[in-house]
């Protein structure tokens, strides 16, 4: 390690308990990043994880499903750090609707925890039809205490749309303080995505050109290979917009658009997304979305058989933003496509000389965020000899992490460890977002009353052909990387 590094740990003693601690998102994102801190030597002399699902389940098969998750994520294991991670590993079976059970869960964790002086970190991996009961348990039963406070960190999405978002903040005020709340969107906690801000605070070139009269279009992608992952609990009642769309994309949008804070506390940049975001038009909605289902969707375990949930989006934005009037923004997401790619496009206007050479390609800024970070300029040069010809010339570095790096839920554990709001959400992001997916989601929901069909995709390829019609007719083209 670099000794002028200052690297993060967990400096207090905590208490772990995961709602759906038996579920996907706590199997493929949160044991390994807990795993990844006891490697990286991040966790305090006295912590504890605690399971609570509706599963039936030993500690010792818990710890065994725990066990197995990190394994299949991790190429090469740190033995002795898996090990002492899964001495501090635990499980509870208990019902999220039920009193009796929190009553019991708060004795069995009195009983667990020697050292009474601890945070207690209750997480929500749990779809949001459980959110309710949860807090009200929570609440009710208090597991808030002097000498072990508690803290909710909540997975997106908060609620299903505006109003059932706003719903849950009055549950959550009702019982907690705004300190007590962590919503979390773990992109946030991507190095990549936390350095699109950064970047422009570094660069005073992309200050300057960060503005609709050089820019004709920006695109956002984030695309998948691999299909829900057993998810289907969870994906089918939500879909691509709700999962990618309405959360991570949009706070990608919002960092590449908003105007950059003189004051870079989390209070400003809290404001200025809410403001870019409450600036974004979608004026013909029927035209401006594309949906899709890649093919044998319906096929796959604990979907139905009429499953009208799109895996793949593609949609036309517009902003009203100071800085972005008239600039079109083109945002698409899916599944069981042919690569793995997420990454922000920022196509250039041609200005005068370029237009008198209409056949050149426009100049582009790529930020890729996903497999690899990295940032290109895409320009032209001249070719030899006395021909005015141009052929591509792409110069670029990587943007990875160099420093204090972790994935991103290890990295936003810390955070709530050390009380740091700043790479959370706020609730007037969260009803800004809702508020453009609430129209489209509704004209979705009419159109599945109408038995109207989602374009079925094939696998291995970049999605319905409609996506493409959707960005050609303003006369662009979607950036695609070579397939590899």
């Amino acid at each position: 390690m670099n000794k002028m590094t200052q690297f993060q740990i967990a400096e207090a003693n905590f208490t772990l308990f995961i709602f759906g601690a038996s579920g996907s998102l706590a199997r493929l994102k949160l044991f390994p990043a807990l795993y990844e801190l006891q490697k990286e030597n991040r966790m305090p002399k006295d912590y504890k994880i605690v399971g609570y699902a509706r599963t039936p389940m030993t500690d010792e098969a818990f710890r065994k499903f725990f066990e197995a998750s990190i394994r299949k994520s991790e190429e090469l294991i740190d033995e002795k750090a898996l090990a002492k991670l899964l001495k501090n590993v635990t499980y509870f079976t208990g019902q999220y609707n039920e009193e009796a059970d929190y009553r019991r869960f708060l004795k069995y964790l009195r009983e667990l925890e020697t050292d009474k002086n601890r945070i207690r970190m209750a997480y929500f991996s749990v779809p949001p039809m459980a959110f309710p009961d949860i807090f009200k348990n929570l609440g009710d039963v208090n597991f808030d205490t002097k000498k072990a406070p508690l803290r909710l960190v909540i997975e997106k999405p908060f609620g299903t749309n505006f109003s059932s978002a706003k719903k849950l903040k009055k549950m959550l005020e009702r019982r907690f303080e705004p300190d007590q709340i962590y919503l979390l969107d773990h992109y946030l906690g991507k190095e990549a995505v936390s350095n699109l801000l950064s970047l422009r605070y570094a660069n005073s070139i992309l200050t300057s050109l960060m503005h609709g009269d050089y820019v004709s279009n920006i695109q956002i992608s984030a695309l998948e290979k691999k299909d829900i992952e057993g998810r289907s609990n969870y994906f089918d009642h939500v879909g691509i917009i709700r999962d990618m769309v309405q959360s991570h994309l949009f706070q990608i949008l919002a960092y590449l658009t908003m105007f950059a804070p003189r004051e870079r506390n989390a209070e400003a940049i809290h404001h200025e997304k809410s403001r870019v975001l409450d600036s974004i038009r979608i004026y013909d909605i029927k035209n401006s979305i594309v949906r899709g289902q890649y093919k044998n969707y319906k096929k796959e375990k604990g979907i139905p058989p009429d499953s009208q949930t799109e895996t793949f989006a593609a949609l036309k934005l517009t902003m009203k933003h100071p800085l972005w009037r008239g600039v079109p923004i083109y945002i698409r997401s899916g599944k069981c496509l042919r690569q793995k790619w997420t990454g922000v496009v920022i196509e250039f206007k041609p200005r005068w000389a370029q237009k008198e050479l209409p056949h050149l390609p426009p100049n582009k800024i790529v930020i890729q965020l996903q497999p690899t970070e990295k940032i290109e300029f895409h320009l032209l040069t001249k070719l030899g000899g006395k021909t005015f010809d141009f052929h591509p010339l792409t110069t670029g570095r990587p943007i990875y992490c160099s420093g204090d790096c972790l994935v991103e839920h290890g990295r936003l554990l810390l955070d709530v460890v050390a009380g740091k709001q700043g790479l959370f959400l706020n609730f007037e992001e969260i009803f800004s977002a809702w508020r453009i997916v609430d129209p489209l989601q509704k004209l979705c929901d009419k159109l599945q009353r109408k038995k109207k069909c989602l374009t079925v995709y094939d696998r291995n390829t970049l999605g319905p052909k409609a996506a493409d019609e959707l960005i050609q007719r303003d006369g662009f083209t979607w950036f695609n990387t070579p397939h590899e």
